[in-house]
């Protein structure tokens, strides 16, 4: 008889994490040794070097970004799951952010990490912020049953037919870091039993963070 067995949705969203992350960071790590490898190449053929250097210290550069980034979202202090209202998180978030809209009332909680929430919450409106601008994001909140959905929404476009290219670690656009806030956001929702979705819809890029309630 097959042993069955269950793979809880956080420990999945962080092995999917990780291996994101170690294959983002070894593309630059890779960049570097063949440059470097080009670089020694030059050197003995009594060509300047110079280029290939530089071209190694960018990739490094790039590499320790990425490393740092990933360190803080893997070490970050979480606390221990509590009971959180919804509608006030929500407002609590957007208060840090003048210009974004909350719409919608819950009028539910959930069982989450209140820190992991709010981060994912702030990486999310970040991102929209940096798409279009404060006025132009907003978080909209909705009750389905015993489902929290809360949607962040700005004016733009994803820029690709597959949204889930855009978790990885290193995926930016116009230069800045979407993947890591993204990849964050979604451990944030997993760890609270939820999940997160990045889609198009018009002419709106819409990230709906939805978790389940708490029953109290």
């Amino acid at each position: 008889m097959p042993v069955l067995s269950y793979e809880r949705p956080a420990d999945a969203a962080l092995r999917d994490f990780l291996k994101r992350f170690f294959h983002d960071l070894a593309t630059p790590l890779s960049a570097v040794s063949l440059h470097l490898e080009g670089a020694d190449r030059r050197l003995r053929k009594g060509a300047d070097p110079v280029e290939s250097l530089n071209v190694a210290r960018s990739e490094l550069g790039r590499a320790f970004d990425l490393f740092d980034l990933g360190r803080d979202v893997l070490l970050e202090e979480q606390g221990i799951p509590e009971t959180i209202a919804v509608d006030d998180l929500a407002a609590e978030v957007s208060a840090g952010y003048p210009g974004v809209t909350v719409e919608g009332k819950t009028g539910a909680a959930v069982l989450a990490r209140r820190v992991s929430i709010a981060s994912a919450l702030s990486a999310l409106v970040v991102n929209g912020i940096e798409a279009a601008s404060a006025a132009e994001v907003s978080l909209n909140l909705e009750r389905d049953g015993k489902r929290i959905r809360i949607r962040v929404a700005n004016p733009g476009s994803l820029g690709t037919d597959n949204p889930e290219a855009l978790f990885s670690p290193k995926a930016a656009r116009a230069g800045r870091k979407w993947g890591m806030g993204l990849a964050r956001a979604r451990l944030a929702g997993a760890q609270a039993g939820g999940s997160l979705r990045l889609e198009q819809h018009d002419g709106r890029v819409v990230a709906t963070l939805e978790l389940p309630e708490e029953s109290v």
